[in-house]
């Protein structure tokens, strides 16, 4: 479990930057950046409340659900959160970042194949995130698949070290 959450620091630290362009409306980038600086702070109370908040005004953004999934990932509720990531995936069906935080809830409780599908469906919409080569990696140590996992630490390096 300890090694999916400094992952996910990874990732949110990544992701946060590109988060808030997605949203509909000036209001809503401001709002989604608001609770990326609050969880990036590990602020997440008062990021959860925020989100809770900004989902009442913001229903159909897909950004804010991942925030929240992002959250309740970060307090250890891992089934809250993967709610939260199904709910950012219906709506936006290409948010390579909530099938990655989805991947990491469901390794962390032992649904490995889930969270093979989930990391697969990542790179599938973005063949560039070096972050989700790496957690397939670890994914596919734990399902044995030695070679597997060679391969993706080696893309996941080769990724990281281009940009």
């Amino acid at each position: 479990m300890k090694k999916h959450a400094l992952i996910l620091g990874l990732i949110m630290s990544l992701c946060f930057a590109g988060s808030a362009a997605l949203a509909t409306d000036a209001e809503a980038n401001k709002t989604i950046t608001e609770i990326g600086i609050l969880v990036n702070a590990q602020k997440y109370q008062i990021a959860l409340t925020k989100c809770n908040s900004a989902i009442q005004k913001y229903p159909g953004e897909s950004f804010l659900y991942y925030w929240r999934g992002s959250i309740h990932n970060s307090m250890g509720e891992k089934q809250t959160a993967i709610e939260d990531f199904n709910k950012a995936i219906e709506l936006d069906a290409k948010n390579e970042k909530a099938y990655v935080l989805r991947g990491i809830c469901k390794a962390d409780l032992e649904d490995k194949e889930g969270a093979l599908e989930d990391y697969n469906k990542a790179i599938e919409l973005n063949p560039d995130d070096g972050s989700a080569y790496s957690m397939r990696a670890m994914v596919k140590l734990d399902l044995g698949d030695f070679d597997g996992a060679n391969k993706d630490l080696d893309t996941s390096n080769k990724l990281m070290n281009s940009k």
